[in-house]
């Protein structure tokens, strides 16, 4: 028997429910109650939502109104608890009416049991008794209702939170109920309904339900929202968490050790006073929850959370989560005085010392020591390097340091305590002179850029761009680079640029009409103490020319659908000539594709023709389209004409195909269900295709396609009429290209006359 259907019909289409069951959980239906005749409902407005637990022993409900107003509609008039028992061994419905008219305490009794000094007692006061706070009378009418509105809903919250933090205040606000009555083992279904139902259709409830309840022991499930924490003065930490569950938490912390590695064995325990919420404000979709704590001695502490769920129940505590609480204050900075610099008179370069002396007024009592740092700061970026390898003892004020090679930079003293903290002096400058000149530049190239002859006559000149580029030098204080030019090696080198070179690229701008067939390049560093280095080994660029290639044309070709297409082009000769591309594309409006790419000089040697097999996967739609392109010495790119090839292989695929079918006489259509292997298909957009004839027809007609990986269709055409009627099925694998699998066998259906 369908329980839910009966029950919903009766406590959504009851026009009012009587029972004579008292206000306490526990008891059977009255024999007396009735239900009204069936309504038409108007449209749902509002909801209770019902929650269930079991214990074992017992299964709690805890349900919520929707909103502040529909809570005070069910206080007033008051709520159903109804149970339907899950036993198959029972005949018919049985409805266990657990409450009726359940309401919350009235004012006087809340006053009577709590003592004034309760706060938690009073909110649930307040929401339901307390009289509307005044309003500003300079408001408008609809600011005052929003106003008031918006105190309603944040109230009602409120009252629902300490709902989940005290049981008995949620049992008084008559939103919590425990059937003790349940039996171990069994299943239940619950449902919440008003015992008045709103006729003005400005409220209409759908009740809560709860389906297949089992009445076993309760286990907690592990809590693990996921956790950062953060230090923000020496002895405050911050907490945070994401949960978008729970509303209120216990927070606990032990210490594990100190700084110096003292273990401790302490018990938990509790942060907050009061059960927590969190007040941060936050974007919409997220649930943040912060918590700050400050603990009364530095060491490493441990941190747990558990919170409170809608029964009242708290969560299993997260994992321990160990955070390092240490000293954040750094030391007070060092002043940086003086920078002595020692040259030996006869070679100021052999070796040079440089004594840095500071100053620090004040030393903490964690005070650890010092070290020095320096940066040439002639790349961006470039780390600073330490002076000194240990640190300088605390009582020390001066270093001396062999700074030989080094050349003028930065210097700067830094202070570190126990902890790791850091504060340092401001920054100096050492001037230290620097002799060495940098080494030659490598990987010194040439690259031009690709021309057409239409741009190239557009421009109305003969001139190219080149692109010299070098390997950028390791050394961090290069100013600049020059770059020098010759037509002959035997010839002097003129410096091109006429500035300072800051990158590692140079463009060059070349005649194309000159009669001289090579140029000649190198590259050199200057660095900032303007020592300047030896020149690279140079470069010899052959001078483009404005001879394009020439073209390629195809001599004979050939196609095969099982060996592929076959062609021979023939290339220029020229002399000049460097490489051919072969190039190839699907379609007409496919994207070319290099293929191949055949060395000049190779093909000399076999008259510079070439020989090309290819088998490009089946194009059953349009063609494949192939050109040569032809490179030489000049900036040209030359292409051939473009030749086809249709390569369509085989039209059809084999898919055998099992097809079996029946006619379900009780949903009056007809099944087909198939077998098909479709792991060794090839490549490509297929589906199954349905052909279907039917009564009065003479030939199979295309029905529809269905999705590869579907194995059963229902048709409804045949139906139970006067008399018999019979349907032919096949199907077969189609792609979107053409291709087709073989049809399957033909499947007879037949539909029984009515009886």
């Amino acid at each position: 028997m369908n329980y839910k259907s009966i029950i919903l019909s009766m406590v959504l289409l009851a026009a009012g429910t009587t029972a004579s069951a008292q206000q306490t959980a526990g008891g059977t239906a009255n024999p007396h109650s009735t239900v009204a005749r069936q309504r038409v409902l108007p449209l749902v407005t509002t909801k209770i939502k019902l929650l269930t637990r079991a214990y074992g022993d017992s299964i709690v409900l805890r349900w919520a109104a929707e909103d502040y107003v529909s809570w005070k509609y069910l206080a007033d008039f008051g709520v159903n608890v109804l149970r339907v028992p899950k036993d198959s061994t029972r005949r018919g419905l049985h409805i266990d009416t657990l409450a009726y008219g359940l309401k919350p305490l009235t004012l006087e009794q809340f006053q009577a049991k709590y003592p004034p000094t309760d706060s938690l007692a009073k909110v649930p006061q307040g929401v339901l008794y307390g009289e509307a706070e005044n309003r500003k009378e300079d408001q408008s009418v609809m600011g005052r209702t929003l106003e008031y509105n918006s105190d309603q809903d944040m109230s009602y919250g409120f009252a629902m939170l300490v709902a989940e933090w005290r049981r008995d205040l949620a049992t008084d606000m008559a939103v919590r109920l425990v059937d003790r009555t349940a039996e171990a083992g069994k299943k239940y279904d619950y449902y919440v309904q008003p015992t008045r139902w709103e006729n003005g259709g400005r409220l209409i409830f759908e009740p809560g339900v709860a389906e297949d309840v089992l009445n076993v022991p309760y286990v907690p499930e592990p809590y693990t929202p996921r956790m950062v924490d953060s230090l923000s003065t020496p002895h405050t930490l911050t907490i945070g968490w994401w949960d978008g569950q729970h509303s209120s938490f216990e927070i606990d912390r032990r210490q594990v050790s100190d700084l110096r590695g003292m273990h401790f064995d302490r018990d938990w325990e509790r942060v907050n006073k009061k059960p927590y919420v969190s007040m941060v404000e936050q974007p919409e979709g997220e649930d943040y929850c912060l918590f700050g704590d400050s603990v009364p001695e530095l060491g490493v502490w441990e941190y747990r959370i558990r919170a409170y769920d809608a029964f009242g129940d708290l969560t299993e505590p997260t994992p321990a989560r160990r955070i390092v609480v240490r000293d954040i204050q750094p030391p007070t900075a060092p002043n940086l005085k003086l920078i002595v610099l020692e040259r030996p008179e006869e070679d100021p370069m052999a070796k040079v010392i440089a004594h840095i002396i500071w100053e620090k007024p004040y030393r903490e009592p964690d005070f650890a020591g010092y070290r020095v740092y320096y940066n040439a700061l002639r790349s961006e970026g470039a780390p600073w390097q330490p002076l000194n390898v240990d640190l300088i003892a605390p009582t020390d004020t001066m270093l001396t340091v062999d700074v030989t090679g080094k050349r003028t930079g930065m210097v700067y003293v830094a202070a570190y305590d126990d902890a790791g903290n850091e504060s340092h002096s401001f920054v100096q400058q050492i001037s230290l002179r620097d002799y060495k000149a940098p080494d030659p530049p490598t990987g010194l190239k040439v690259t031009f850029p690709d021309i057409n002859l239409d741009t190239l006559a557009a421009r109305g000149d003969l001139k190219l761009q080149a692109m010299l580029s070098w390997h950028p030098s390791q050394e961090d204080d290069i100013a600049y680079y020059d770059v020098a030019f010759a037509n002959d090696t035997t010839h002097t080198f003129l410096v091109r640029n006429q500035g300072g070179i800051r990158e590692n690229v140079y463009t060059d701008t070349l005649a194309l009409d000159v009669n001289q067939k090579y140029l000649y390049y190198k590259v050199r560093a200057v660095d900032f103490s303007t020592n300047v280095g030896d020149w690279s080994p140079w470069l010899e660029v052959e001078r483009p020319h404005i001879t394009p290639p020439t073209v390629a044309h195809i001599h004979r070709s050939s196609q095969n659908d099982t060996t592929g297409i076959h062609m021979e082009w023939v290339v220029g000769a020229d002399a000049d000539m460097k490489f051919h591309s072969l190039y190839r594309r699907a379609g007409e409006s496919g994207t070319w594709k290099r293929i191949g790419r055949f060395d000049a000089d190779s093909l000399r040697a076999h008259d510079n023709m070439i020989v090309v097999n290819d088998n490009p996967p089946y194009l059953q739609t349009g063609r494949y389209y192939y050109l040569i392109q032809s490179t030489n010495a000049s900036p040209f790119k030359v292409q051939s004409l473009a030749v086809s090839f249709r390569h369509r292989g085989p039209r059809t695929v084999d898919v055998p195909i099992l097809l079996s079918g029946s006619f379900m006489e009780q949903q009056s259509e007809t099944r087909l269900a198939w077998d098909a292997d479709t792991k060794q298909l090839p490549e490509g957009r297929c589906y199954f295709c349905i052909y279907r004839k039917g009564p009065g027809q003479d030939k199979f007609t295309y029905l529809r396609n269905v999705e590869i990986t579907d194995r059963t269709y229902s048709d409804h055409l045949l139906r139970p009429a006067d008399k018999e009627q019979t349907a032919q099925y096949y199907i077969h694998v189609q792609y979107a290209d053409g291709r087709h699998g073989q049809d399957s066998n033909i499947v007879t259906i037949t539909a029984p006359a009515k009886q």
